[in-house]
């Protein structure tokens, strides 16, 4: 600890450098949800081009590889997309994808035509013989509606769930929400169309709707993990890691792209900024950066790196995962905060001297994103995503330009001087 404070003074001067990269990175948060990005997903190969900008930016600041020639590391996911044909109408009215109405992830294909619907809903469930009554109905070419308005019973609402999986074997499944639409990914696809429509998007009566919906599924579908390192001064084998997945949910149909400004180009141009400034201030550590793939596939892209890994796990002293780091006005949130007191504190205490941050909350063990899988291999981790701002999430309105990055440059600063502590405690 006797070098800390020199050190940490060096560092309070060095920092000047990023009062002067926040125009960076804007371009880089702009380059990473262009429409050329594809919401960096799986269809139009939206996440290789996002790979590969990364693997630039990688170069240009002249990080050091694990694999040879190159910053890749390949792996397979099995994913259902969504890459064409998109409609859905309701009696006169034609929705929008994105804003009116979703697919849902695990959502199957049908050629566009107008269907018959029949409604469930708290009439029919609440009501034994009712609902005895209705499931003896012939469902083959209709469309069964969803709507759960005002049921509020635990076993009434299991209903809704079991419809999901179309025991009544309906033609499709069309889900009714009153809530934001919030989109996702699936591993999996079943053999009828299911959308989540906004009930204040429809009509106020309505008797048929037509549909049409194009999905692919890739049982192995091969993405890839991006890796450098800036390698250390004293103790090239030891490792700081910091980490970000630069995937997101790319587009359903031609018309809707999810652009994944806060979740997370946001992570992924903090990653990149660390990188550039470590390249050009190396440590006593190595200090290795991973942009994961696959992450909102279910965290694919860090558990086949632990299975997998590049260098040594027990060779990381600590881990430090960034997601959603675009706002901060209520401060951040520290995942496994309280699995590593004494780093917690030590992060708390950085902030406190320096006023960055209104607060830091901690959190335990959760299953959220790509620090998990090394917490469970016994890897010191924690998980930073930051509170307050945009609710802008899993939907078609986390743009860059929505996002105010309200507190991205303490974070950085915060992550430094951490660093630093990191480097000189055990």
């Amino acid at each position: 600890m006797k070098n800390f404070f020199l050190s940490f003074f060096f560092f309070q001067f060095s920092l000047s450098y990023f009062a002067q990269d926040s125009l960076k990175t804007r371009k880089i948060l702009d380059t990473l949800c262009s429409p050329n990005m594809h919401g960096r997903g799986y269809v139009k190969n939206g996440e290789r081009i996002a790979a590969e900008f990364i693997s630039s930016e990688f170069k240009k600041s002249w990080l050091k590889s694990f694999l040879f020639e190159t910053y890749l590391q390949p792996f397979p996911v099995s994913v259902n997309t969504f890459p064409g044909k998109m409609y859905f109408s309701a009696g006169d009215s034609v929705l929008t994808p994105g804003k009116d109405f979703l697919v849902m992830p695990f959502s199957g294909s049908i050629k566009k035509k107008s269907f018959k619907i029949i409604f469930l809903n708290k009439d029919v469930v609440s009501v034994e013989s009712a609902f005895a009554k209705f499931k003896l109905q012939d469902f083959s070419e209709v469309f069964l509606i969803l709507d759960k308005s005002g049921v509020s019973d635990s076993s009434r609402l299991e209903i809704f769930e079991e419809m999901l999986q179309n025991p009544l074997k309906a033609k499709g499944i069309i889900v009714l929400s009153e809530a934001k639409l919030t989109h996702g990914l699936a591993s999996r696809e079943v053999n009828y169309p299911v959308l989540e429509v906004l009930k204040s998007a429809l009509p106020l009566s309505f008797k048929k709707i037509c549909v049409e919906v194009e999905n692919v599924f890739f049982e192995k579908y091969f993405t890839q993990n991006v890796i450098g390192y800036v390698e250390g001064t004293q103790f090239p084998d030891s490792f700081l890691v910091f980490s970000a997945h630069y995937d997101h949910l790319g587009r359903m149909g031609n018309a809707a792209c999810f652009p994944g400004a806060n979740d997370n180009a946001s992570g992924t141009a903090m990653l990149l900024r660390l990188s550039e400034y470590f390249a050009k201030n190396p440590q006593k550590m190595s200090i290795a950066f991973i942009a994961f793939g696959a992450e909102e596939a279910g965290l694919v892209g860090s558990k086949y790196f632990t299975l997998h890994p590049l260098f040594p796990l027990k060779k990381i002293r600590f881990l430090t995962n960034l997601d959603i780091l675009g706002t901060g006005d209520e401060g951040i949130m520290v995942v496994n905060a309280t699995e590593y007191p004494k780093e917690f504190e030590n992060l708390k205490k950085i902030n406190s001297e320096n006023k960055f941050l209104s607060d830091i909350r901690e959190r335990g063990k959760a299953k959220n994103s790509d620090h998990y899988f090394f917490s469970e291999m016994g890897v010191p981790s924690f998980f930073i995503y930051t509170l307050g701002g945009t609710k802008a999430y899993h939907d078609i309105y986390d743009k860059a330009e929505n996002l105010p990055l309200t507190e991205f440059e303490d974070i950085s600063k915060l992550l430094i001087i951490f660093s630093e502590f990191l480097q000189n405690t055990n």
